[in-house]
This record gives structure tokens, C-alpha cells and sequence, in this order.
């Protein structure tokens, strides 16, 4: 799951980068390419090597939020983005929303919604200025963080294969 994330949050500066397709190489030759279709409201990255490839679907649209393992967007918040992987059968995802609802709130019903799917919650932190849960189920991680907005909360929950 960490590479997920990693390769998910790299992807999303590389989506905002121009360009449709770039090739690295390095001193030995090895080819790594980069292809990106789309505009700044959803675009897809794809990075092929030979060791595999990764595909990468970012947008703001929150139709087009696939959170793997049945999980759910929080009830009434707004999607402010979206980011979907697929690496060699390994999907994850991470979704931005924003939410009129406290922090609290927003972490008591996503306990019980991934208690609810089978997941074990593995840690919990809780500060001032943020609430945050991980946990996992067979081969699944999920972390959740939500900090106080001007609105309510500002949620952020990553899933995906480990």
C-alpha cells in the first residue's frame, strides 16, 4: 500500500505536468514510459517499463469515485478530487472531499462503515487538528484523515491492495 500511495501522490504532480508522452532510460538502457491523456479536469497517466506497467485516472468529478473493497464516499460531502490506480492487478484510490459535518462525526461513521466491510482497525490518531484511522483487511489497507475546515471537515481516504 505505501508504494500505492507513493506512486498515487507522484502521479498526481506528473498529471499537472504538460506533455503527452515522455521516455526515461538509464546508463544501462533500461526504458521507462510516461504517457498522459486528458485535461486539467481528469487525466489519465500510464507508466509502462519492463518490469510492468501502472495505469493512474485523476479527476475532480466525483462520479467517477471507485473506492475499492465497497467502501463509501461520506454521506453529502463534495469530492474535491479523485485518483484511481491499477498496478499489475493491485488497485488503490484516494479521494479528497470536503464536508459540513466535525471531525468526529466524520471519523465515528467511516469506524463503523470499515468495521462494517471486515477491516481491523489497526491505529488511531487524534489531535487538535486531526483525526486519523488505518487499518486492513486480508490483503486491503485503508487509511482516513480528517482535519477541521472553515465548513466542517476536510476528508481524505486512501485504499487499496497491499
Amino acid at each position: 500500500m505505501r508504494n500505492s500511495v507513493i506512486a498515487i501522490a507522484a502521479l498526481a504532480l506528473l498529471a499537472g505536468c504538460g506533455g503527452e508522452k515522455t521516455v526515461y532510460s538509464d546508463a544501462e538502457g533500461n526504458e521507462v514510459k510516461v504517457t498522459r491523456e486528458g485535461d486539467g479536469e481528469a487525466s489519465e497517466v500510464k507508466i509502462t517499463s519492463a518490469d510492468g506497467s501502472a495505469t493512474v485516472n485523476i479527476s475532480s468529478d466525483g462520479d467517477s469515485a471507485k473506492l475499492p473493497f465497497g467502501l463509501q464516499l461520506y454521506p453529502g460531502a463534495k469530492v474535491v478530487s479523485t485518483m484511481a490506480s491499477n498496478s499489475d492487478g493491485k488497485t488503490g484510490a484516494m479521494v479528497v472531499m470536503e464536508s459540513a459535518a466535525k471531525p468526529d462525526a466524520v471519523l465515528a461513521w467511516y469506524r463503523k462503515a470499515v468495521e462494517g466491510k471486515g477491516f481491523k482497525i489497526e491505529s488511531e490518531i487524534t489531535t487538535q487538528d486531526l483525526r486519523a484511522i488505518t487499518g486492513t483487511k486480508d490483503s486491503g489497507t485503508f487509511s482516513l484523515q480528517v482535519v477541521p475546515a472553515e465548513a466542517g471537515s476536510s476528508i481524505t481516504l486512501i485504499a487499496g491492495d497491499s
